[in-house]
């Protein structure tokens, strides 16, 4: 009789756990070629790790449902679930009682496509042109200035935010808008970032790629950046995040 030791469990269990990874990071290279060769084979799988991760909190453990769950993290964040822009992710994640892993999964990316083909275009040309225009921006756009400065610094966000990317200001509507600003305010200052172009240039990162844009695997750069303990000068912290965002957009738009 064949015994099945612990470990041998263990080794079976890892392999599978390879393969499925392997399988995800074929479909995610077909859908997603841009990013993942921006990201690198070895950081998407750290993405798809995550996702498997969060996936399996929400129970969503069979194959389909993970990869449901990590398709939306390439398209919305890795922390869409998190992200005050997306109040109803997180309603349909939550809703155990009423329906089933898999339903859920599925009604969590029906309603996720519908969003983004209302935000982002069925060709996804509202959203390329917002990244063009974010990586337009001037400097001096970052900051009130002239007129704006009768403005309080919030409604000048969201003035910017509008002027930027309408679609999806009107997608996710103004009350959650206030929210991502307001939020993303205090965890910039968190972050060391007091200066006002620094502020800026967080909630946009946060409006664009996504509430939890500071720690996701998808912009690493950010997460280095902002957890950079050794750059005490808030100028020069915003400078660098800056100079990096600026850099991943043109390789977006290349």
């Amino acid at each position: 009789m064949l015994v099945m030791r612990e470990a041998q469990m263990k080794v079976f269990e890892r392999a599978a756990v390879r393969n499925f990874e392997n399988r995800l990071l074929e479909y995610l290279e077909e859908v997603f070629p841009k990013q993942c060769a921006i990201l690198g084979r070895e950081q998407v799988r750290t993405v798809i790790r995550l996702g498997i991760e969060q996936a399996e909190q929400y129970g969503l453990v069979s194959e389909r449902d993970v990869r449901l769950y990590v398709d939306l993290m390439f398209l919305l964040g890795s922390y869409f679930d998190l992200d005050p822009q997306l109040p109803w992710a997180a309603r349909i994640l939550a809703d155990e009682d009423s329906i089933d892993p898999g339903d859920r999964a599925g009604l969590l990316y029906d309603r996720a496509r519908a969003f983004l083909n209302e935000e982002a275009g069925p060709e996804r040309q509202y959203r390329d042109r917002a990244l063009r225009k974010l990586h337009e921006l001037p400097v001096g756009a970052l900051s009130r200035t002239g007129e704006d400065k009768e403005l309080s610094f919030g409604d000048y966000m969201l003035k910017l935010l509008y002027a930027l990317f309408p679609e999806r200001y009107q997608a996710v509507g103004d009350p959650h808008i206030r929210q991502l600003v307001r939020q993303g305010y205090q965890a910039a200052r968190d972050y060391g970032l007091t200066d006002e172009k620094g502020i800026a240039i967080y909630i946009l990162l946060m409006y664009m790629l996504g509430g939890g844009f500071d720690r996701d695997p998808q912009y690493p750069w950010a997460e280095t950046i902002l957890g950079d303990a050794s750059l005490k000068d808030p100028v020069k912290r915003s400078e660098l995040l800056y100079r990096e965002a600026w850099a991943y957009l043109e390789k977006c738009l290349s």
